[in-house]
């Protein structure tokens, strides 16, 4: 069955509703558009009936009454086109400050670069306002204003980061412990820590696994004097950084018999991995060590 075409229609009906402001302005209201029809209705029924004798009068009267009467059931369908409603541009822009308004932490223009894992904080914030019915309390708006430059700053986030910290003070004095409140308090400020520790870097090894020649998952020490292929997967939940991976083999003392660096490049802000490498395994191989080395994206990687 075919679809009536409502991107025609709504052409149509904004093309006619257009032409009709030569007759009520730009953006009217429908009381001010039935007070002047009211209003031209009593000066053009006055008008015939001082000036003009019967039964010309009564009929010119009559004539304005009808279309008086014609203009009150156009200006209800106009009502229920909406066209007495809020203009486009005046209904986008209170939207956005309602927007605003109900996420005071999200910025009017596109952040500079996204914010890592660790750091992002918006579904936090959105849990606080929905507790306090969207109007967080006073004591939010250091950490807010903070958060604003940290979305929209990256060239010294930590620095930054360090602020929205000592922002989170006032925050904590407002809740008990053990709530619900209480503990988004403390996963942010944990979280906030282990990014300033880290200079604005975290990134984690999720698996390190080997394959013999089959492809079949194995331990390292079943491939002594074998090649292997050993796969594994990181994730930074920091800053962007080009990142290295070092996979060392080691012996019963400890000491590396053989490695093998698994080059990742620059992983962005929450970016995953996956590397794999083929290697080598000694006779004399009984752990595995990794080791994650990174640096500023386009400079060398160092230990």
């Amino acid at each position: 069955m075919n679809q009536p075409d409502t991107s025609t229609d709504a052409a149509a009906e904004s093309t006619f509703l257009s032409n009709i402001e030569f007759l009520t302005g730009r953006d009217p209201s429908l009381g001010s558009f039935l007070l002047t029809v009211g209003m031209v209705t009593i000066v053009f029924i006055a008008l015939f009936q001082f000036t003009l004798p019967d039964p010309v009068s009564h009929l010119l009267t009559a004539g304005v009454i009808f279309v008086t009467v014609l203009s009150a059931i156009f200006a209800s369908l106009l009502e229920s086109f909406g066209y007495f409603g809020p203009s486009g541009r005046a209904a986008r822009e209170e939207q956005a400050e309602r927007q605003h308004d109900a996420k005071p932490w999200v910025p009017s223009v596109e952040p500079a670069a996204p914010l890592p894992p660790l750091i992002n904080f918006d579904t936090e914030l959105g849990a606080y306002a929905d507790m306090f019915d969207g109007d967080l309390p006073a004591a939010f708006d250091p950490f807010i204003d903070d958060y604003l430059r940290l979305k929209t700053n990256t060239a010294n986030r930590p620095t930054i980061a360090s602020d929205l910290r000592a922002d989170l003070n006032p925050i904590g004095a407002l809740f008990e412990e053990d709530t619900d409140a209480d503990r988004l308090y403390e996963d942010i400020s944990r979280r906030l820590f282990r990014y300033l520790s880290e200079g604005g870097r975290h990134l984690t090894l999720d698996r390190i696994t080997f394959y013999d020649e089959d492809d079949t998952e194995t331990d390292v020490t079943t491939l002594r004097n074998r090649i292997g292929r050993v796969e594994l997967q990181v994730t930074n939940e920091g800053e962007p950084a080009a990142v290295d991976v070092v996979v060392s083999l080691v012996d019963d003392d400890g000491a590396d018999v053989a490695s093998r660096t698994c080059r990742a490049g620059v992983l962005g802000a929450g970016a995953t991995k996956v590397l794999d490498t083929d290697v080598f395994v000694p006779v004399d191989a009984e752990a595995v060590r990794t080791t994650i080395r990174t640096s500023d994206p386009g400079r060398t990687v160092a230990a």
